[in-house]
């Protein structure tokens, strides 16, 4: 799990609006399936969790719904925050499918009755992403070397080409300390 923290962890939001299960008392042992290092945000009322999305800047959000108040929430989550992915926890998936489609946050999570389904399919959508952001940084970090060797090539270039300045390299670590003015 501290794998998952580095790479998602302080960006991602697992926000829970449930007129049960956003309540403290209920569901512990549902709770705990979810790692520590996830932000997890439960809310049993929707103008409380309104309030809270509006304030979420920079983050991943996941979000559960129970269905009753999906269609209150969700234009919300769409306008405040950057590609949610939205799942609607109900019992009658046929009556949220034909509003629901028009909206890709809730095609990319889906509605789902059974709890185990949604677990699963949070539990996968999560996996997905963190291993899209590390993909990210590796190419970012690749990105970053290639940089620092072209511009340390460069500097060297410059150096022997045009530099009046002095420097020397260490034999033993091969850096090069950096250029003084040269007294005269």
């Amino acid at each position: 799990m501290q794998a998952l923290e580095q790479v998602i962890g302080s960006n991602v939001i697992l926000l829970w609006l449930d007129d049960h299960i956003g309540r403290p008392e209920n569901c512990q042992e549902l709770k705990k399936q979810f790692p520590s290092s996830e932000k997890l945000c439960l809310f049993y009322e929707v103008e409380s969790c309104v309030q809270f999305v509006e304030t979420v800047k920079n983050k991943k959000v996941f979000a559960i719904i129970q269905g009753k108040y999906a269609r209150d929430i969700v234009p919300c989550l769409e306008q405040h925050t950057s590609d949610p992915v939205v799942y609607i926890f109900c019992m009658n998936v046929l009556e949220h499918k034909s509003w629901a489609e028009e909206h890709d946050c809730i095609l990319k999570g889906g509605i789902l009755d059974p709890e185990a389904d949604l677990l699963t399919r949070l539990t996968q959508d999560m996996a997905d992403y963190a291993t899209s952001k590390a993909s990210e940084h590796e190419s970012k970090k690749r990105a970053f070397e290639e940089l620092a060797q072209y511009l340390t090539r460069e500097a060297k270039r410059l150096r022997a080409e045009q530099c009046t300045l002095m420097f020397k390299t260490d034999p033993y670590s091969g850096q090069e300390t950096p250029c003084v003015q040269p007294e005269t």
